[in-house]
């Protein structure tokens, strides 16, 4: 299994909001592609949220993101992401 760390800086006062959407629309939307979600954690106090996410992905990552991103679950997300966020992060990480 690949894994990705994906580090986010979230806008100030916006966690509560961004871990709601996160928790309630993009782990199912991730589930629902054959990604699995190994953990998540964050320091409200410094606007930093930090989740693994894994993936089998036989094609690649790249493949199973693409397949992911467009996707009718992505697209129908309630609020874009990215909107909350003032900057992202991540890292595809190899089995050692």
């Amino acid at each position: 299994m690949l894994v990705q760390v994906r580090t986010y800086k979230v806008k100030e006062g916006a966690m509560p909001e961004f871990v709601a959407l996160w928790r309630d629309h993009i782990v199912p939307a991730r589930e629902a592609h054959g990604f699995q979600v190994l953990g998540a954690w964050n320091d409200e106090q410094e606007g930093t949220f930090v989740w693994v996410v894994g993936h089998e992905a036989p094609d690649g990552w790249g493949a199973a993101e693409k397949a992911y991103y467009e996707s009718p679950e992505r697209r129908d997300l309630p609020r874009d992401p990215a909107e909350l966020l003032l900057a992202a992060d991540a890292k595809v990480l190899q089995p050692v």
